[in-house]
């Protein structure tokens, strides 16, 4: 646009040119992006701080061709003449584009608009050193870029001094908002549109598209976005990928939430681990954190939607590799790094909301968790006095003499005071009984439900304090629960968990997706209503929340929750938990054997098995693993065992991704394929279980009530 007249933006464009009414509802539609404006405004004013050269970069879809379009907008509104120029065009369009800029230098302040730049090879660099230099300093030029300014515009002084870079980043919930409060989306889509968008414009608009039409272009029925428009989104935010090994790179990010050079490598493979992460870091939907590189959101969810749609079963291998490779590193590296392990495993498991959306930790902030120091316990008792009463900030002095090493801080980078705390307490034999009324509560709920046996602890997670603010405090508590997974995932851990929180409902999904449940325990604390929430890790172990994880995202959960019981039944809650005795019921036992079969192939899951106490596994010197395959193939040797037989090993010992891929390779229907696989889970716990109470040998003719337990647990 040159030299038009700008119409009313909030109203009609009456009988102007087609032109004029097409960017009159560009402006209606615009939305956010106030601070690249009010650079743009003030390059125009001349203001002595302002810069005559504007850099704005940002990935695909996120707006950068529509901000030139209302920043043109902005500057015929003030009268000055504008020349756009398209660097997806020819080399030959751009330079008769600039040649028209040239023609209008005398013009008071011309304006300069450079959209697409980085798809116009060189044309960046011949306007900083040949072009440019040659235009009056009343101008103002705009380039827009999916990729940063070259080094150039920062390591010379002059451009240094002229030129600003600005990214552009998502748009907020707010302005999301917004933009869909003119979509017409269905109300119950809405929340789902903005999760995948993302905060991504050209996401928002065409998802937003989709979800108002619906049908094959549309929001499939599972309430994500169909194929059609997922390989529309692919192409438009990521484009094309130079290998097959680029593709499974952004697969592994997509699935894993951030990623590694570590990741990468056990999933590719030392060779193309190093080229790999250094071209996805280079991607400008990339953004580098404290724990790797984490996609867009946009740019996540249309890769992880691409893998479902082109390879389920590949996907959900690799969900179950990377599941494994996380379980592994919390339980054999250093604590501060199993704690990152930790973190990482839950933004595995954000699509069944681990922890609560609008308290999401995984962390596009410059934030660092890190143990308390000396010079921070001021701050600390400060922010719980704030947070939680006089009363409990004294407690919590009393802690920071007695275990100063519980304490962890929320600090921003480089470093500054700590923006929030929490602790987690290491307690035994009923310590700090009478110094701490909340800890004599504690010990209270497990003398009556489950008193510790020789040699263990309990762990009490309290003092989650931050500004008034809930975010920061959030992000201590989130810690804690990191920490709860670092430490009952690892060996010697807690026989008890404890949480103290407000009571005020905000958690307590989050808490019991961790197997946390409320207790009867209530009191006030300077006013401040509290409750305990616990855990009987020996009624409720790791192993237990793991499979669980596995299972909600397989469909063989209810999707939401990963704590039900395998049996069935439900989370057994700690008001209701016998005291433990150390050997297994029968019905704990046959679970507990399809959970070793189930974890065969996942060695740092079979290690958190229940069966590696059981005499089966600790006679003869055999591995838990060994134990459960010998009895899989001694299935073959029994009377219609031979089924039964080609089902586990199918399932257990070979492992496939789905029952009915299984089914197919047996040649079977998918029936019949989890009739076997049931009678081989029934027959190898009965064998075992009689081998547990009776270690002679099993009696010919032996039946156990196992069969007659619900078949829906095999059938999983």
């Amino acid at each position: 646009m040159s030299g038009s007249k700008a119409t009313d933006p909030a109203g009609s464009c009456g009988d102007g040119l087609l032109g004029e009414h097409v960017a009159a509802a560009r402006a209606r539609a615009f939305v956010g992006r106030a601070a690249e404006r009010d650079a743009f405004r003030a390059a125009l004013a001349g203001e002595a701080e302002a810069r005559p050269v504007l850099f704005v970069h940002g990935p695909g879809g996120i707006g950068k061709s529509a901000l030139l379009h209302r920043l043109s907008w902005d500057a015929t509104a003030a009268g000055r003449t504008v020349v756009w120029v398209d660097g997806a065009r020819t080399p030959a369009d751009a330079c008769g584009r600039l040649d028209a800029f040239r023609d209008v230098l005398n013009d008071p302040a011309p304006v300069l608009l450079v959209d697409s730049l980085e798809r116009c090879t060189g044309l960046e660099a011949w306007l900083r050193e040949s072009f440019l230099p040659d235009v009056p300093g009343d101008a103002v030029v705009v380039m827009a870029s999916r990729t940063p300014p070259q080094l150039g515009w920062r390591t010379d002084p002059g451009w240094a001094a002229c030129a600003r870079s600005m990214k552009l980043p998502a748009l907020s919930a707010e302005e999301t908002k917004r933009v869909l409060g003119d979509q017409d989306v269905p109300p119950p889509l809405n929340v789902s549109v903005r999760e995948f968008a993302g905060g991504n414009p050209l996401a928002l608009s065409l998802v937003a598209a989709a979800a108002r039409t619906g049908g094959e272009a549309g929001w499939s029925m599972d309430g994500g976005v169909s194929r059609r428009l997922t390989a529309v989104l692919f192409h438009r935010l990521v484009g094309g990928l130079p290998t097959e090994q680029h593709r499974r790179t952004l697969q592994v990010t997509a699935r894993a939430g951030t990623v590694t050079e570590e990741l990468l490598r056990a999933e590719l493979g030392a060779g193309a681990a190093a080229r790999l992460f250094a071209w996805l870091r280079a991607q400008p939907w990339v953004t580098a954190v404290g724990c790797g590189l984490l996609l867009d959101e946009a740019v996540r969810n249309t890769v992880a939607h691409d893998a479902r749609w082109n390879n389920p079963d590949g996907f959900a291998a690799l969900h179950e590799r990377l599941h494994d490779y996380l379980v592994e590193q919390i339980r054999t590296v250093p604590f501060d790094r199993a704690l990152d392990a930790a973190a990482a495993l839950h933004r595995l498991y954000r699509d069944i909301a681990v922890l609560p959306p609008a308290h999401e930790w995984a962390a596009r902030d410059s934030h660092e968790d890190e143990a308390c120091r000396l010079v921070d316990e001021a701050t600390v008792l400060g922010l719980t006095a704030d947070c939680e009463g006089p009363e409990s900030a004294e407690n919590a002095r009393f802690w920071l003499r007695h275990q100063p090493e519980a304490f962890r801080v929320r600090r921003p980078v480089p470093y500054g005071p700590p923006r929030a705390c929490s602790a987690w307490l290491r307690l035994t034999a009923y310590e700090a009984e009478t110094a701490d009324p909340v800890v004599a509560a504690v010990w209270d709920h497990v003398r009556r439900h489950g008193p510790l046996r020789a040699d263990e602890r309990i762990s009490v997670a309290r003092f989650h304090a931050g500004p008034r603010e809930r975010r920061d405090a959030s992000s201590a508590l989130a810690l804690s629960l990191r920490c709860l997974v670092a430490e009952t995932v690892r060996t010697g851990g807690p026989a008890w968990v404890f949480f103290v929180l407000r009571d005020d409902g905000v958690w307590d999904g989050a808490l019991r997706r961790h197997g946390l449940l409320p207790t009867e325990h209530r009191w006030d604390v300077g006013g401040v209503p509290q409750r305990l929430f616990a855990r009987d890790v020996r009624v409720f172990p790791a192993s237990d929340w793991l499979r669980g994880l596995l299972r909600s995202v397989s469909g063989e959960g209810d999707g939401r929750d990963p704590c039900h019981r395998v049996n069935g039944a439900g989370l057994v809650r700690t008001d209701e938990a016998r005291t433990p005795t150390g050997v297994l019921s029968e019905l704990e036992f046959a679970d507990a054997v399809h959970a070793g079969l189930r974890a065969l192939r996942r060695p740092s899951e079979l290690a958190l098995n229940p069966l590696r106490r059981s005499r089966v596994a600790a006679v003869g010197g055999a591995d838990l693993a060994s134990v459960l395959q010998q009895a899989v193939y001694e299935l073959a040797e029994e009377q219609g065992g031979h089924g039964p037989h080609q089902a586990a090993v199918t399932a257990f010992v070979e492992g496939t991704a789905t029952h009915r891929a299984a089914a197919e390779r047996l040649g079977v229907s998918l029936s019949t394929y989890r009739r076997h696989l049931r009678t081989a889970v029934e027959r190898v716990s009965a064998r075992l279980w009689h081998e547990e109470v009776y270690p002679s040998g099993v009696p010919d003719g032996y039946t156990s009530s196992v069969g007659d337990r619900e078949q829906s647990r095999v059938d999983r």
